[in-house]
């Protein structure tokens, strides 16, 4: 596993320990109470708690709560017991929950001195308490295991990695990776110098295609880095596949790193790192580097703003549907498959806005195309029907992807995702927009959208992520609210 999923791993294994001892002290804690000291919310409303089993009357304790959230948390960092989140055993995962929901437990103790519930009360809470909380660490730690071990999806803490050679070293590299899936790395195949081996399978994995492909297999597979691990080390290819990772903004590693420097030319601008995939020391070089804390942060944010607009939406979700069947026959919602990053391939949902079989009539009003370059877009199209000509023009048929976003398939904010036909018509330099996660809006969206020709997009796109902070994402997600209103580009 590299650092930068080691990281990840870490807040997420840190931020969903809080989240359970939050649920605990406010929710679980005084539920308990209630439950316990036989009283029911209704008597407690009518006629006063009993034994005051309701804490929320008491600011005292929702202070205590926030503060003690913290500790056991604190306690285990300074321990540095989140240090190998990702590779925890079964046993070793009941241990930590089992330390966590015991010191949870007897900090539960000091606010419990200040209500009125009896002893034997006060030890079943904190037993039930206790309890709950051990189930919810094992269970949380669990659920990440899985994540690393079997999923294939998350692009934060799952590696798809391409590499490049045949030799013994190359097969004893992939070897390793497909034996400890647990590492949280992918081998998607292999690329050699070898025509005879195309196609041929390598260690469960099969030869993609020749290393002159590069650019071509990069636009049909999902590869987040390149390893090149060839033995024999040939400039031409170590000189052709490192420059073309510098330019579309994928990462690169070698196992033998001698003659890197020598073909590296100046506007090779990386960071450098090592990296240890068991007894392979890799020279890791990134050319497209954002902190893991400031992409954890990222997804916390489109994980709970996605939630809170789904939900604030409603009204939304109960009218379009009806005014989509009412106006053509078909489904309500559209699903098409896009690029994420580095590759990644996923649904798109919108809400339908056009006649059925839309997408097989585009060759045929190709010619009506008013964009340049692989984009297609006609401002008066055809296919529209008479509700997704409203939706579209205040955006509203894109609400579903928000669906996307709390899934974690893109972002809030992001470059808009393309189609496959798009990708494959993509420069290597205009490839590099894919280094990022996805986005419902970015800095096209709010300079005009379909109003600014294909090649200024790209740009745009570049320049989000050459300059990419929280500060640049936040401009973007305001000024994206008087774009939509005054439907600025949209058609």
């Amino acid at each position: 596993m590299f650092s930068d999923q080691k990281q990840y791993m870490h807040f997420m294994q840190i931020t969903s320990d809080l989240v359970c001892l939050a649920l605990t002290y406010l929710l679980f804690v005084p539920l308990i109470t209630i439950a316990v000291t036989k009283a029911s919310l209704m008597a407690s409303i009518l006629q006063g708690p009993v034994e005051k089993p309701l804490f929320y009357d008491s600011l005292a304790y929702l202070g205590l709560s926030f503060f003690y959230v913290f500790i056991p948390v604190g306690i285990f960092s300074l321990l540095r017991q989140y240090k190998d989140s990702a590779r925890l055993s079964f046993q070793k995962a009941c241990i930590q929950s089992l330390a966590l929901s015991v010191i949870a437990g007897l900090l539960l103790t000091f606010p419990l001195t200040d209500f009125d519930v009896s002893i034997i009360n006060k030890s079943i809470i904190i037993i039930a308490s206790s309890g709950i909380l051990f189930i919810s660490f094992v269970l949380n730690r669990q659920f990440l295991i899985y994540l690393v071990s079997k999923s294939d999806t998350h692009e934060n803490i799952i590696k798809h990695l391409l590499i490049i050679g045949t030799d013994r070293q190359s097969k004893s590299l992939c070897t390793h990776v497909v034996a400890n899936p647990e590492s949280g790395l992918r081998v998607t195949g292999f690329l050699t110098r070898n025509k005879k081996e195309v196609n041929k399978k390598l260690s469960e994995r099969r030869v993609l295609g020749e290393i002159r492909q590069f650019i071509w297999i990069l636009h049909q597979h999902h590869i987040d880095c390149v390893v090149y691990a060839q033995e024999n080390e040939h400039d031409e290819d170590l000189s052709y596949v490192l420059n073309n990772c510098a330019i579309m903004g994928i990462d690169f590693a070698t196992v033998r790193h001698k003659r890197i420097e020598e073909v590296q030319n100046d506007t090779l601008s990386a960071r450098k790192m090592t990296e240890h995939v068991g007894d392979f020391h890799l020279s890791m070089y990134k050319f497209v580097h954002y902190r893991s804390r400031a992409l954890f942060l990222k997804r916390v944010f489109d994980f709970c703003a996605s939630l809170g607009i789904i939900i604030a939406c409603t009204p939304i979700w109960i009218v379009v549907p009806i005014l989509i069947k009412r106006s053509s026959p078909g489904p309500v919602f559209y699903k098409q498959i896009r690029v994420g990053k580095h590759g990644k391939r996923f649904g798109l949902l919108k809400f339908r806005s056009m006649i059925e079989n839309a997408e097989q009539m585009q060759n045929e009003l190709r010619h009506l195309n008013e964009m340049d370059g692989p984009a297609f877009k006609i401002k008066k199209d055809p296919r529209l029907t008479l509700i997704g000509r409203q939706l579209r023009q205040f955006s509203l048929d894109e609400l579903p992807q928000l669906f996307n976003v709390f899934r974690g398939d893109i972002s809030l904010i992001g470059p808009r995702p393309a189609t496959e036909e798009e990708v494959a018509q993509y420069s290597p330099l205009y490839r590099k927009r894919l280094s990022v996660t996805q986005g419902i809006t970015c800095i096209w969206q709010v300079s005009g959208r379909n109003d600014i020709n294909f090649d200024e997009w790209m740009k745009l796109d570049l320049i989000y992520i050459s300059n990419r902070s929280t500060a640049q994402d936040i401009k973007i997600l305001l000024r994206t609210i008087p774009a939509v209103i005054l439907k600025k580009g949209a058609y």
